[in-house]
């Protein structure tokens, strides 16, 4: 092993020590130490404090070539790790319980959960030898090639997939009278031995049939005729529409109430990607306009604010979005000569400007400060239930799930044209280089801040549709953090992206409401998240084109995009 992949290894190692210290040290191993994954033989706890080795042997050697190199980075980051673990291990008991008054979180189960029921020696050389075999494993499993490698992760993440829903999963399926299913997935709140063997199988089998049936879809649209093509994704869309509409009866009353927080900051998601992903105008201060929609419509729909007007939803709306573009237009105006770190300073305090404006005392009497506006109506009728076909009485969170369905299908129709329009055009040239940009003849000062209204304009109908659905709204609501999720929201997901929108709602948003048992942790997992993604695929999950050529820029497509490799149906994937 020559000195560079030693150093890589021994970097690798320290980072995996230092990550399993610190998971035991906040809490989140011994938090979850009873927490099943697959019943009686892995808990979730187990899995947080030996994943990091497992990940950083998997991650080293995939910037190394040569399998004998893989695998011996990956032992040497392993036992690094282990060393770590170890000593940390033998020094908490050593301490204890005095370590207590600085680290309340290390307690005795935790060092014995740590040291697997043994004294302080053999635990940590069992932790030694455990962390090595790991790191092994994960740079093994690396160096295979890709179509043994990837039906193997497959397989493994959705036996943790499936454990994890099992909160919410499980409920839904007795609620069906489906309990010899549920039975025989979970027991003890965890995957069953043969659940989870038959959940390995069909991830990983998923994995090996999913890509050349992509590649063979993809060849056969490509080639085929403009009618059968059309038909095609009419039956998509239709499908789609299907599943959307049914949702709600499939997911129940508290994912229909994670599906409304999702929708949400997708709308969110789809303005700020006007602003940021189109025009490169970063703007940490959006939750501005999303206060404003949310303000606007209590004033105009609500009997007992100021203004009293008592207005139907769908008539005080275009009032909203109207309200909303002139507020971006104000808030654009100051700005325009600014650029990076300069406009997202200042944007933010835009954002701060807001909220303390709406909690000030001396507009308490137009906004209700502190007490907020109370006695907003619903989106459709007085009581806030409605009759759909097949579906029959909609009420609760449901309510709000339908039509805030058609605002983000209305605004990503929307962002779409916009984006292969001559403005979006525009907007891209300004986002690559503004100075060139208006030396052919774009007028920077209009796209600007027609990019600061149309993306209020599309952010101010979350606040709409949120304060219908709570019926009230107070100032709290609108922190520096929703501008923050929002923006996460775009980069994560891909800027400039629309699909990507989504997804990065799905994930920022839609997990964390979904893992609960985490709410302790969330922030920290968040952020964690958030570092891996810019770390690994600082384009996003599903990048736009041009963006990801840009990070990419000087590799090849099928370094950007591994999917590409297999150029047709049953191709095998190249080993990495």
């Amino acid at each position: 092993m020559d000195r560079v992949i030693l150093r890589r290894a021994l970097t690798g190692g320290v980072v995996a020590g230092v990550s399993m210290l610190y998971l035991a040290a906040v809490g989140l191993v011994e938090s979850f130490t009873d927490r099943e994954i697959i019943t009686g033989f892995l808990t979730l706890g187990r899995l947080i404090l030996l994943a990091p080795p497992l990940i950083v042997g998997y991650w080293l050697a995939g910037r190394l070539e040569g399998s004998a190199r893989q695998v011996a980075a990956g032992a040497v980051a392993g036992l690094v790790g282990g060393l770590f673990l170890g000593a940390g291990l033998l020094l908490g008991f050593a301490l204890s319980p005095g370590i207590r008054e600085v680290l309340v979180r290390i307690s005795p189960d935790l060092l014995s959960f740590i040291a697997w029921g043994l004294d302080p020696v053999p635990g940590a050389l069992v932790n030694v030898v455990i962390a090595t075999g790991l790191g092994l494993i994960g740079a093994g499993g690396r160096a295979l090639p890709g179509r043994f490698r990837r039906p193997l992760v497959a397989g493994s993440l959705a036996i943790v997939f499936m454990a994890m829903i099992e909160p919410f999963l499980r409920p839904r399926l007795l609620d069906f009278d489906l309990i010899v299913i549920a039975n025989w997935i979970y027991s003890d709140h965890g995957l069953t031995p043969i659940a989870a063997v038959v959940v390995f199988l069909v991830g990983a089998g998923l994995a090996v049939i999913g890509p050349p049936a992509r590649a063979t879809m993809r060849a056969r649209l490509e080639t085929a005729d403009p009618g059968p093509r059309r038909l095609f994704w009419w039956i998509v869309a239709l499908a789609a529409i299907g599943f959307l509409y049914t949702l709600p009866v499939i997911a129940g009353s508290f994912l229909s109430q994670v599906l409304v927080l999702v929708g949400l900051y997708v709308l969110l998601g789809l303005g700020l990607n006007i602003v940021v992903g189109f025009a490169g105008l970063l703007d940490l201060g959006y939750v501005a306009f999303y206060a404003v929609g949310a303000y606007f419509t209590a004033l105009l729909t609500s009997p007992t604010s100021s203004l009293g007007l008592g207005l139907n939803f769908w008539v005080a709306l275009p009032i909203v979005v109207v309200g909303a573009a002139t507020v971006g237009l104000l808030i654009g105006a100051p700005v325009l000569r600014l650029r990076g770190d300069y406009l997202a300073i200042v944007t933010l305090g835009f954002g701060e400007i807001a909220r303390l404006l709406f909690l000030s005392e001396a507009l308490e009497p137009w906004f209700g400060g502190v007490q907020g506006i109370l006695g907003i109506p619903p989106m459709i009728g007085t009581t806030g239930s409605y009759t759909l076909p097949i579906i029959g009485e909609v009420s609760g969170p449901a309510a709000t799930y339908y039509p805030l369905v058609g605002f983000c299908a209305l605004a990503a129709y929307f962002t779409w044209r916009l984006k292969f329009s001559r403005t979006g055009r525009a907007w891209n040239s300004m986002r690559e280089d503004e100075d060139v940009a208006q030396a052919t003849g774009v007028n920077i000062v209009n796209y600007k801040l027609l990019a600061f209204a149309l993306g209020a304009s599309v952010g101010c109908l979350g606040g709409a549709v949120y304060v219908t659905h709570l019926e009230s709204v107070f100032p709290g609501a609108f922190n520096i953090f929703v501008s923050i999720t929002a923006l996460a929201v775009v980069i994560v997901g891909g800027m400039g992206s629309i699909p990507g929108v989504i997804l990065g709602a799905l994930a920022l948003v839609g997990l964390p409401e979904l893992l609960r048992e985490f709410a302790e942790f969330r922030l920290l997992v968040y952020g964690g998240v958030i570092v891996a993604m810019m770390l690994l695929r600082p384009e996003g999950f599903w990048p736009d084109k041009a963006r990801r050529r840009e990070l990419h820029e000087g590799e090849g497509e099928d370094d950007a995009n591994p999917e590409n490799v297999e150029a047709a149906a049953g191709a095998a994937p190249s080993q990495a």
